[in-house]
Protein backbone atom coordinates (compact mmCIF):
# COMPACT_ATOMS: atom_id res chain seq x y z
CA UNK A 1 0.00 0.00 0.00
CA UNK A 2 1.33 3.42 -1.13
CA UNK A 3 0.16 7.03 0.26
CA UNK A 4 0.95 9.76 -2.37
CA UNK A 5 -0.40 13.53 -2.65
CA UNK A 6 -2.88 14.48 -4.81
CA UNK A 7 -1.00 18.20 -5.20
CA UNK A 8 2.17 19.25 -3.70
CA UNK A 9 1.75 23.05 -4.47
CA UNK A 10 4.15 24.98 -1.46
CA UNK A 11 2.91 28.40 -0.52
CA UNK A 12 4.93 30.92 1.31
CA UNK A 13 3.05 33.67 3.33
CA UNK A 14 4.88 36.75 5.12
CA UNK A 15 3.72 37.31 8.45
CA UNK A 16 2.56 39.77 10.31
CA UNK A 17 5.92 39.34 12.76
CA UNK A 18 8.58 38.54 9.54
CA UNK A 19 8.73 35.57 9.30
CA UNK A 20 7.47 32.85 6.81
CA UNK A 21 4.86 30.59 6.93
CA UNK A 22 4.78 27.54 4.78
CA UNK A 23 1.68 26.23 3.58
CA UNK A 24 0.59 22.63 1.85
CA UNK A 25 -2.50 22.39 1.54
CA UNK A 26 -3.67 18.83 -0.61
CA UNK A 27 -5.34 15.75 -0.54
CA UNK A 28 -3.89 11.97 0.24
CA UNK A 29 -4.56 9.62 -1.97
CA UNK A 30 -4.32 5.67 -0.19
CA UNK A 31 -3.82 3.13 -2.88
CA UNK A 32 -5.40 0.13 -1.64
CA UNK A 33 -7.23 -3.19 -2.16
CA UNK A 34 -9.96 -2.40 0.69
CA UNK A 35 -11.30 0.21 2.66
CA UNK A 36 -10.08 0.95 6.04
CA UNK A 37 -10.10 3.88 8.87
CA UNK A 38 -6.84 5.45 8.06
CA UNK A 39 -6.55 7.06 11.56
CA UNK A 40 -6.43 3.53 13.20
CA UNK A 41 -3.35 2.36 11.58
CA UNK A 42 -1.31 5.20 9.99
CA UNK A 43 0.87 5.88 13.05
CA UNK A 44 3.37 8.36 12.06
CA UNK A 45 3.08 10.82 9.46
CA UNK A 46 5.51 13.74 8.73
CA UNK A 47 7.13 16.39 6.26
CA UNK A 48 10.27 17.92 5.07
CA UNK A 49 10.81 20.46 2.57
CA UNK A 50 13.96 21.31 1.27
CA UNK A 51 14.49 24.89 -0.28
CA UNK A 52 16.59 25.61 -3.75
CA UNK A 53 19.32 27.25 -1.37
CA UNK A 54 19.56 23.57 -0.14
CA UNK A 55 17.88 24.23 3.28
CA UNK A 56 15.57 22.28 4.75
CA UNK A 57 12.33 22.73 7.28
CA UNK A 58 10.38 20.37 9.10
CA UNK A 59 6.87 21.62 8.97
CA UNK A 60 5.28 21.59 12.39
CA UNK A 61 2.03 20.25 11.53
CA UNK A 62 1.02 17.54 9.34
CA UNK A 63 -2.28 16.01 9.36
CA UNK A 64 -5.43 14.55 7.60
CA UNK A 65 -8.92 14.05 7.66
CA UNK A 66 -10.00 11.20 9.05
CA UNK A 67 -13.12 11.11 7.10
CA UNK A 68 -13.23 10.12 3.17
CA UNK A 69 -13.57 13.15 1.38
CA UNK A 70 -14.93 10.90 -1.65
CA UNK A 71 -16.10 7.27 -1.79
CA UNK A 72 -13.49 4.95 -1.64
CA UNK A 73 -13.09 4.00 -5.94
CA UNK A 74 -10.70 2.45 -7.82
CA UNK A 75 -8.59 1.18 -5.25
CA UNK A 76 -8.04 4.32 -4.24
CA UNK A 77 -9.30 6.48 -0.75
CA UNK A 78 -9.23 10.29 -0.46
CA UNK A 79 -8.47 12.11 2.25
CA UNK A 80 -7.90 15.77 2.88
CA UNK A 81 -4.35 17.15 3.96
CA UNK A 82 -2.68 19.93 5.33
CA UNK A 83 1.12 20.81 6.32
CA UNK A 84 2.34 24.10 7.87
CA UNK A 85 5.42 25.27 9.26
CA UNK A 86 7.05 28.55 10.08
CA UNK A 87 10.67 29.65 8.65
CA UNK A 88 12.60 32.76 8.62
CA UNK A 89 13.09 33.86 5.04
CA UNK A 90 14.68 37.28 3.82
CA UNK A 91 13.06 37.09 0.21
CA UNK A 92 9.78 35.22 -1.20
CA UNK A 93 10.68 33.73 -4.37
CA UNK A 94 8.98 31.21 -6.69
CA UNK A 95 11.27 27.87 -6.87
CA UNK A 96 11.33 24.71 -6.85
CA UNK A 97 12.52 22.27 -4.24
CA UNK A 98 11.97 18.64 -2.61
CA UNK A 99 9.23 17.62 -0.56
CA UNK A 100 10.15 14.01 1.40
CA UNK A 101 6.85 12.73 2.94
CA UNK A 102 7.35 10.33 5.50
CA UNK A 103 4.90 7.65 7.17
CA UNK A 104 4.42 4.36 8.91
CA UNK A 105 1.19 1.92 8.45
CA UNK A 106 0.95 -0.54 11.09
CA UNK A 107 -1.95 -3.34 10.46
CA UNK A 108 -0.66 -6.33 12.25
CA UNK A 109 0.97 -4.31 15.53
CA UNK A 110 4.17 -5.94 14.82
CA UNK A 111 7.26 -3.54 15.88
CA UNK A 112 9.18 -4.70 12.46
CA UNK A 113 6.57 -2.94 9.94
CA UNK A 114 9.23 -0.09 8.62
CA UNK A 115 8.35 3.70 7.95
CA UNK A 116 8.04 4.27 4.24
CA UNK A 117 8.94 7.81 2.68
CA UNK A 118 8.12 9.28 -0.75
CA UNK A 119 9.98 12.48 -2.65
CA UNK A 120 8.55 14.81 -4.70
CA UNK A 121 10.03 17.87 -6.81
CA UNK A 122 7.38 20.61 -5.68
CA UNK A 123 6.54 24.15 -6.98
CA UNK A 124 7.17 26.74 -4.33
CA UNK A 125 5.11 29.58 -4.95
CA UNK A 126 5.53 33.01 -3.23
CA UNK A 127 2.06 34.66 -2.25
CA UNK A 128 1.48 38.17 -1.48
CA UNK A 129 0.37 39.47 1.57
CA UNK A 130 -0.18 42.77 3.52
CA UNK A 131 2.73 42.22 5.24
CA UNK A 132 5.22 42.74 2.48
CA UNK A 133 7.38 40.03 0.11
Amino acid sequence: MMLNLADTSVRLYRKKNGKVSVKLRSYLMVETNAGFRLSAYLRAISCALTFPNGRTMEFDEVSFTHDLECKYQQNTMVHGFWASGTTEMKKLENGVGKLRMNYRLNFTGHPSEEPCSVDYVVPIIRRRSAYGL
